[in-house]
């Protein structure tokens, strides 16, 4: 059974009942849905309702806003790639008042994570946690005294969270006044299988994911129709590294060394074409990646074609591939003064390394070129120097 995420709202309605006054709010065919929004005197707080995390930090909230700012928010958010969103009457309260609250199904029931101080800085304090496991109705009691939580509130809480298949649930932050518990943020997984079960929710309650670049769309299409293996997932639009990756555990650490140099930021994509593709599969895969690359305003910019040693992926007939979408843009690859650094070995790696060179300085794009002699991370180490290096 896998774990999947419930909207926040889905999350909220579940707990809180018909005392939840949030308002969902989704974009349909590039529309929003209408909002009515009436009745908060304090105002509103707009959210990204998509399971992303530190969605503060990363301005995807928006706090004390009239109706009309929210749908501002809203469409901001959208040209973003999101496409759920949520708005709750804004809860006055202190900094001060925040508390961090968690329940996890564990092998001896439900272990309930509670510290004093919550909020988005709970990371950065992790001693002050407070952990309980409830194993049974009367242990709640003893979860009550540990963490000084209303006990009827935990009670429900935990009917709740096993009513409803839930597998986690993160509320940060909890405001407690009295017996009473505001949930201003939460976070609820549920078990996969509970779809055939619950009555609470179902697969509209579960998160969509924020939308695919039309490369990652067309690649996702191209894997669809073949037993290879081809990813593709867009980091940075602008970046000046673009990566033909073959082989998962290559891949990795290739990454891993370009975020060593210092050159995380300028790493444009991930991804792989791996399991054997054909010549023309290969094509069609670089050509997104190529693509991508050209459309970058970057300065400098590489392209990095790398991998470790394949079992079975034939490198001269995947080479030919990527030569046939190379040939396509060479002219601009020139014109923007983009090299090709190459690191790669396994069946045919000779010829296809070969290849490769007679075409990489035919067409003045060769950076650099290694076979499996040579270390893995060799290719991207030379392109990180040459995107680095100022004209």
């Amino acid at each position: 059974m896998s774990r999947v995420k419930l909207t926040e709202y889905r999350a909220k309605k579940i707990i809180l009942g018909d005392s939840y006054r949030g308002i969902s709010i989704r974009s349909d065919g590039g529309k929003l849905a209408p909002l009515e929004a009436k009745g908060s005197l304090m105002g509103w707080v707009a959210k990204v309702d998509q399971g992303v995390k530190k969605r503060m930090k990363q301005g995807l909230v928006a706090i004390g806003v009239d109706a009309a700012k929210a749908k501002e928010a809203f469409a901001a958010w959208r040209k973003k790639g999101f496409s759920q969103f949520l708005l709750e009457p804004l809860f006055p309260h202190e900094a001060s008042e925040e508390q961090y609250l968690s329940l996890e199904r564990v092998r001896d029931g439900v272990r309930i994570l509670h510290a004093r101080d919550g909020g988005i800085e709970i990371e950065s304090h992790p001693e002050a946690v407070t952990s309980v496991v409830v194993s049974s109705e009367s242990d709640i009691a003893k979860a009550a005294q540990a963490t000084k939580l209303p006990e009827q509130f935990l009670h429900d809480l935990l009917k709740a969270f096993n009513d409803n298949f839930f597998a986690f649930l993160e509320i940060n932050p909890l405001i407690i006044h009295g017996d009473e518990a505001t949930l201003l943020d939460a976070a609820v997984l549920v078990d996969s299988a509970g779809a055939f079960f619950a009555k609470s929710w179902g697969e509209d309650d579960l998160v969509k994911a924020q939308a695919q670049h039309k490369a990652e769309e067309r690649v996702e299409a191209l894997a669809a129709t073949t037993p290879a293996q081809l990813t593709l997932k867009v980091l940075n639009t602008e970046g000046s590294l673009f990566f033909l990756f073959s082989g998962g555990g290559g891949s990795i650490v290739i990454a891993d060394e370009a975020q060593l140099q210092g050159a995380g930021d300028l790493i444009a994509n991930y991804g792989e074409y791996s399991g054997g593709p054909t010549r023309e599969e290969t094509h069609l895969y670089a050509r997104e990646v190529i693509a991508l690359l050209l459309a970058s305003s970057a300065k400098k910019k590489a392209l990095v074609i790398a991998g470790g040693v394949a079992n079975f992926t034939d490198i001269a007939k995947t080479f030919a591939g990527i030569i046939d979408a190379l040939s396509e843009s060479a002219d601009k690859l020139r014109k923007y003064g983009v090299k090709v650094f190459v690191r790669r070995g396994g069946p045919n790696e000779k010829a296809g390394l070969e290849l490769m060179r007679e075409f990489l300085t035919k067409e003045k794009l060769l950076g650099s070129i290694y076979g499996s002699d040579i270390v893995i991370t060799k290719a991207v180490e030379d392109a990180i120097r040459h995107v680095k290096m100022t004209s």
